[in-house]
C-alpha cells in the first residue's frame, strides 16, 4: 500500500508516470525521489522496490546515491522533495491504519539490536561448541594442560 501511495503522490506532483522507460532527467529525478521516500518510510527491499517502477535493486541503488548529491546542490529538487515528502508525511497522519508497514528509525534500530543480538548468541554457542570439542580432543593428548586450566575460559 505504501508503494503505491508514494507512487501516486510523486507522479501527480510531476504529472508523469515514474515507471516510464526513459532516462529523460524530470523522470529520473522523480523515481529517485520516490526510491528514497520508500526507502525512508518502508519495510520494502532495494530490490522490491525497484520492481514496482520496472527496474532492478541496482537501478535502486544508484539513484539512492545519486539523489543524496543531487539534494545536497540542486535547490529545485530539494524543495520537490520536501513538497512530495510533506504530502507523504500529511497522508500517514490522516491514514495510519494504510501505513502499518511503514518503518520508524527507533523501530529500525530496535529490530536491527535484536537481529544482531540473535546472530551474536548463535556465533558464541558454535564457537563454544567448537571450544568443547577441541578441548576434548586435547585432553586425549595432553591430559595434564587440560587438568590445570590451561584451556579454560576466562
Amino acid at each position: 500500500m505504501t508503494s503505491k501511495l508514494v507512487k501516486e503522490i510523486v507522479e501527480d506532483y510531476y504529472k508523469l508516470k515514474i515507471n516510464a522507460k526513459t532516462r529523460q532527467r524530470k523522470y529520473v529525478e522523480a523515481r529517485a525521489i520516490y526510491y528514497k521516500l520508500l526507502r525512508e518510510n518502508s519495510r520494502m527491499s532495494l530490490e522490491a522496490i525497484g520492481k514496482t517502477v520496472n527496474r532492478d535493486h541496482a537501478t535502486a541503488i544508484h539513484s539512492l546515491r545519486q539523489i543524496k548529491d543531487w539534494l545536497e546542490y540542486d535547490k529545485e529538487l530539494k524543495r520537490d522533495y520536501n513538497t512530495i515528502n510533506n504530502r507523504l508525511q500529511d497522508a500517514m497522519r490522516l491514514n495510519p491504519e494504510l501505513f502499518k508497514d511503514v518503518l520508524t528509525m527507533e523501530s529500525f534500530y530496535e529490530i536491527e539490536y535484536h537481529r544482531l543480538k540473535h546472530e551474536s548468541e548463535l556465533k558464541y554457542k558454535s564457537l563454544l561448541t567448537k571450544y568443547h570439542f577441541l578441548k576434548s580432543r586435547l585432553e586425549k593428548y595432553e591430559p595434564n594442560r587440560v587438568e590445570r586450566g590451561e584451556f579454560d575460559l576466562v
